[in-house]
């Protein structure tokens, strides 16, 4: 637990510290999301960036996005298909699905209502290990997902948790959306995630000048 709450603090802290960039990223992606089309791309290119500027931010500049976002242009749709149709079908099968037997009409809805809420779940850490991965593939970062919950339940709930509620939240205002609520967020995950893989090696602010220890350990 105190693993969890660290790394997601730390992951906040640095947020903060990096506000202005991540600004400017969430409205970059914003702008190159209008077309629709380009969402995709646009969101695993936010996604990619943001892995820079947590693994190394001296590697990080604004052409980050540009380089990713045509690379992401149309393999985006790979992970992008299936993270919409998933959750279309369980909400069909939710408000639509009768059978003559009303007993299994309710265990068929409630299971979808589960396998839902369990997509949407999985869904927190989908990204960030998508950008790990040379070539994106939707499967193995879902595994991937799965096995850092299966290894690091508290990270990954505290995270889930965190995350919802700021975004949910910030909805409600409307705003914040469009300007920094999803850099913000995505950035959290991302650091929380580099902090599980190892590959963050310094803290934030004004801890910068120290090396990064995972917690708990001396």
């Amino acid at each position: 637990m105190k693993y969890a709450f660290q790394a997601l603090w730390w992951g906040i802290k640095e947020g903060m510290y990096q506000l202005g960039r991540l600004t400017i990223l969430n409205i970059t992606w914003f702008l190159f999301s209008l077309p629709i089309i380009t969402l995709p791309a646009a969101t695993l290119a936010l996604a990619s960036a943001i892995n820079t500027l947590v693994v190394d931010e001296t590697n990080y500049t604004w052409n980050s996005y540009l380089k990713d976002f045509k690379r992401y242009l149309f393999s985006a749709w790979r992970w992008f298909t299936p993270s919409i149709l998933m959750p279309v079908i369980f909400i069909y099968n939710i408000l639509f699905f009768a059978v003559e037997s009303y007993a299994l009409s309710v265990t068929i809805q409630a299971a979808n209502i589960v396998l839902l809420f369990v997509w949407f779940l999985l869904q927190t850490f989908t990204l960030p290990f998508l950008v790990q991965q040379d070539q994106p593939v939707m499967r193995r970062a879902l595994m991937d997902g799965v096995r850092l919950l299966y290894t690091k339940p508290g990270l990954y709930l505290y995270t889930t948790l965190v995350l919802w509620v700021f975004l949910l939240s910030t909805m409600a205002l409307i705003i914040p959306i469009f300007v920094i609520s999803i850099s913000l967020s995505l950035f959290v995950v991302t650091y929380c995630l580099q902090v599980y893989l190892g590959k963050r090696g310094m803290l934030a602010e004004e801890e910068s000048s120290k090396v990064y220890q995972k917690p708990g350990t001396k």
